[in-house]
């Protein structure tokens, strides 16, 4: 029953924790090519942003921290 947002936000949560991991493991990976333009890299690693980065990248930087 229910509209399934807690699902929905475990989800998410392992999707973009997926994202993160192959990001993390393939460059060639598109997702992180198109971050690396937006953002730029800083010691092979993606920079988060800052208050400039869209919500979405600033989510992704979140979780790849914790």
């Amino acid at each position: 029953g229910g509209l399934g947002v807690r699902q929905m936000r475990e989800f998410n949560t392992a999707l973009l924790g997926k994202w993160c991991f192959r990001m993390l493991v393939d460059r060639t990976f598109l997702l992180y090519r198109v971050l690396a333009a937006r953002y730029g890299e800083e010691a092979g690693r993606l920079k988060a942003g800052g208050r400039r980065g869209s919500s979405w990248w600033r989510e992704i930087s979140r979780i790849r921290m914790e």
